[in-house]
Parts: structure tokens; C-alpha cells; sequence
């Protein structure tokens, strides 16, 4: 995708039934670096593997709590003040953990009614947030079930890829795409749409897992972000540079490579079942694969402009 067909390195067997011979793999290209899965599944495959329990369609889970807790993150990551006397120290505040929290952060304190398109958007979580907070939003995705029940919370969410859409050109002001670019046949020719799809000075929010990821490299088949064979790609910091570039887009900041939150995530699910002690040594061992590499983490973000 990003340097013409070359030849490929294999990183990783898959096994799989549905694969020629009951095998695919994870490859590199030996030119540019870029990891993909090969084979990839046939398009008319591909919709079998997204069960109704996948993360993206099954709804909000939190409860109330949790839902305003995350509300309150989101808020003060995206520099939205809450109404009353605490809002604005309480976005300074927990600012810094909001934007460590979650992989894509929309700011909210610029233009009045952003125009938001959400490619992949799910069942639509996060455009429900910002449509909350004043935001005119838009979600594209494939799956019919996912978008159902976003049009059920009063979403204008289309099923469908983006190209299929005919959007005019130059009408979103911002577009995100978290977690979804992996999962597209071809993210060249998607993120061509993306930038046909905004306006000049228009922002790209971009989250993917990290090709080279510390766990991906100890875990193999069983890291979690692999999600075999949903994900064609595994992209890592430059070769999602490369390809978001020539899209026509111009990065802000150098991409961040994180996990610190995907750690303690997963340290409090594993201490609910195996105990703290364990789930502790495994946090250290975990720490350890990433010391000495900032680039090591699970996940790539990446935040450009169209130009």
C-alpha cells in the first residue's frame, strides 16, 4: 500500500480454518516496514467475524457512575467547561489524565457547532458525547447492526463506507478515525476520502494499534490488539506518518506512542481475577518489555491537518 508490491517478510503463523491451507500470517513489507495480514479475509467473509459481543457495536456498558465519570474525563480532556464555579479548575485539573485516557480527543473550545465526521463510528458512543456538547455530528460504518442502534439514540449515523456516502467536499470540520483504520481494505484510498471530506485546515484524529508494539512482539497470537483476522493492518508511528502524508495531510506534533492506561486497565481486570499480587507481577514484566522504548506501546495516535 504505501511502496508497490514487494517482497514480504513473515512475522507471525496464523492459524486459521477459514485461511488456504488453515494458515495466514502477519507479514512485513521488506521495503517500507508496514505489517499486514496476508491472506486477508474475503470481503463477503469478513462481516461473519464481527460477533454481536465486538467491542464497537455492543453499546455503552458503563453505569451511571462510570458514564458521568467518563463524561467528566472526556470534558476536561477536550477543554470543555462545565457550568458552576468548579468547571474550569476541574478541566485544568484532570486535563492532563483526560488526553492520557482516551485515544482520540476532540477539542471542544474552539470553533462553536464543529462539523464531526466519525468514520467507523459504531454504535456511536463518542458522537453521542459530542453531539451533548454541541457539536453537529456524522458517523459512517459498515456494519448494519452497529448503525441501527446508533440512528435508535437519534444519530445521523450511515451504513456504508465512506466513498459510498458522496459527501460534498470540504464539509466536516473534523474527522476521527479511532480504531477503525485497520480494519479497511485499503486506508490509502479511505483517508483520500477523509481529506476530500473536510475543509482546508480541517483536523484528522487517528488512533490505531502499534505494529510494534512490546506485547505484540512477546504475546504473538494472543496480543490483544492483533483481534485476528478483524485487523489487515498493524501500523507503527512512521508507517502511519507515511500514509496520513500522502494523503495530503500535515501531522501536528510528532505521533504519540501510549499504553500506560491500557496497563492499568488490564492490571485491575486481571487482580478481580487471579488476585493483585499476580496481576502485579505480570504490570512489572509488562513495564519491563517498554523500558528504554517509547515507541513500544499499544496503541499509535496521530493528529494532522488537511492541507
Amino acid at each position: 500500500m504505501l511502496c508497490g508490491p514487494v517482497a514480504a517478510i513473515p512475522v507471525l503463523p496464523l492459524a486459521h480454518p477459514d485461511a488456504p491451507a488453515g494458515a495466514a500470517a502477519i507479514v512485513e513489507c521488506a521495503s517500507c516496514g508496514l505489517r499486514r495480514l496476508d491472506p486477508r479475509p474475503a470481503a463477503d467473509a469478513a462481516a461473519r467475524y464481527y460477533a454481536a459481543d465486538h467491542n464497537a457495536f455492543v453499546g455503552r456498558r458503563r453505569g451511571p457512575v462510570r458514564q458521568r465519570l467518563w463524561e467528566l474525563l472526556r470534558d476536561a480532556a477536550a477543554g470543555y467547561a462545565r457550568p458552576g464555579p468548579l468547571g474550569r479548575p476541574l478541566a485544568a485539573l484532570l486535563g492532563p489524565l483526560g488526553r492520557w485516557a482516551f485515544d482520540v480527543t476532540v477539542p471542544l473550545s474552539g470553533a462553536p457547532r464543529p462539523r464531526v465526521l466519525e468514520v467507523g463510528s459504531g454504535y456511536g458512543d463518542l458522537l453521542l458525547y459530542l453531539a451533548a456538547r454541541g457539536c453537529d455530528v456524522t458517523g459512517v460504518d459498515r456494519d448494519p447492526r452497529a448503525t441501527a442502534v446508533a440512528r435508535g439514540l437519534g444519530l445521523d449515523v450511515r451504513t456504508g463506507t465512506l466513498a459510498e456516502q458522496a459527501f460534498p467536499d470540504a464539509t466536516f470540520d473534523t474527522a476521527v478515525l479511532c480504531h477503525s483504520l485497520e480494519h479497511m481494505s485499503d486506508p490509502a484510498v479511505e483517508l483520500r476520502w477523509v481529506w476530500r471530506a473536510l475543509r482546508p485546515g480541517g483536523r484528522l484524529h487517528l488512533a490505531v494499534p502499534n505494529g510494534r508494539a512490546a506485547d505484540f512482539r512477546a504475546d504473538g497470537a494472543a496480543w490483544e490488539h492483533l483481534s485476528f483476522p478483524l485487523h489487515l493492518w498493524l501500523f507503527d508511528a512512521d508507517t502511519l506518518t507515511a500514509l496520513v502524508e500522502r494523503a495530503g495531510f500535515r501531522l501536528l506534533g510528532p505521533p504519540r506512542v501510549t499504553t500506560g492506561h491500557r496497563l492499568i486497565g488490564r492490571w485491575l481486570d486481571e487482580g478481580a481475577s487471579l488476585g493483585f499480587a499476580a496481576a502485579t507481577t505480570r504490570l512489572a514484566r509488562r513495564l519491563r518489555r517498554r523500558a528504554g522504548d517509547r515507541r513500544s506501546g499499544d496503541v499509535v495516535r496521530l493528529m494532522a491537518v488537511r492541507i
